[in-house]
């Protein structure tokens, strides 16, 4: 009995001994006491709407063990441009909470301030800053949206009820339509909506917030240039109507209108173009004037071969009628 005793004793002391060596091995555990950016991750991917500019994107949230109320420290959620190391960041916003709601419309001025194009897909870091440290990073993948800049109006073929698009060239950063018009009157607006609208109240081609209606005296095909930047519009009658024909564009049986410049004599569209697929340059409707590319050279001839899109994308197409030239540019 008395050696079971001394067996159990020391088989307990084996275990106490073991145990021990395994607390010394593990060490002492320190605190995370770090500011760390918690949402949104690098999972985070937006296609930003002009429709709700308004709404919210995304709400960014962290942790801040050294101030845990979050009420004494001011903190700036910063964003810059992925790869950068924040070189020059752009505030998003600041607050003394742990965590702030962000707009679509914040998140959108943001990536173009960044310099993100519109409708193209770019990446933003971002983190938390405060004046005790700075987080973690994430990298948002954002596209910011495109203005819908329309015309309006009983002198349109959609009345005061329906937006008539105009076209956007990133080249230029103006917009512009070739369309049809009849006697009437029109006005410019953003988004499909009345809030922000543009007219002309001395009818001398500068733009006028929630101005007069713009009269149009006689019926025809009209080339419109919208310029925000300074305010100023041009309306200029086109008497030979060139378009873009074939199934690189919409089919072989509607024509894309192509804008007429007065001062260059030349025309221009920016159009999206599918590939496989092909087109033709076509006057006022009709087959009977058509020109294609026989030698692929960006020279035009009369009755040519179909000009054929290797990749599917947006292009800015500007035609010479006069000296028989053409350019193609993919944007």
């Amino acid at each position: 009995m008395k050696n079971s005793i001394k067996i159990l004793i020391a088989f307990i002391g084996l275990i106490s001994l073991s145990c021990t060596n395994d607390v010394q091995d593990t060490g002492a555990v320190t605190a995370d006491s770090s500011l760390k950016l918690l949402a949104p991750t690098s999972s985070f991917n937006l296609v930003l709407d002009g429709a709700k500019l308004s709404n919210i994107a995304t709400t960014f949230v962290w942790n801040d063990p050294a101030n845990p109320t979050g009420t004494t420290v001011t903190y700036t959620i910063e964003a810059a441009v992925a790869g950068t190391n924040f070189a020059a960041p752009i505030a998003l916003g600041t607050t003394t909470d742990h965590f702030l709601d962000v707009t679509v419309g914040n998140l959108d001025t943001t990536a173009k301030a960044l310099g993100l194009a519109p409708l193209v897909e770019g990446q933003m870091d971002v983190h938390i800053k405060c004046s005790t440290g700075t987080s973690n990073f994430y990298t948002l993948k954002v596209t910011p949206y495109q203005p819908k800049w329309s015309i309006i109006g009983d002198a349109t073929a959609g009345g005061w009820s329906t937006d008539t698009n105009m076209i956007f060239n990133p080249t230029s950063g103006i917009y512009s339509i070739t369309v049809p018009l009849v006697v009437g009157s029109f006005k410019f607006r953003l988004d499909g909506s009345w809030n922000t609208n543009y007219g002309d109240d001395g009818n001398n081609l500068s733009l006028d917030a929630g101005g007069a209606n713009i009269p149009i005296a006689t019926a025809g095909t009209y080339t419109i240039v919208f310029n925000l930047a300074t305010h100023t519009y041009t309306i200029t009658p086109v008497a030979n109507v060139w378009g873009i024909i074939g199934d690189a564009a919409i089919d072989w049986s509607t024509d894309v209108l192509m804008d007429y410049n007065s001062t260059t004599n030349k025309y221009s569209l920016v159009v999206k173009l599918k590939s496989p697929g092909s087109f033709k340059f076509r006057l006022n409707h009709d087959w009977g004037t058509n020109y294609g590319d026989d030698g692929n050279n960006l020279t035009l001839d009369n009755g040519g071969a179909n000009i054929s899109v290797a990749n599917a994308g947006t292009y800015y197409i500007v035609a010479d009628f006069t000296g028989l030239t053409y350019t193609i540019t993919q944007l």
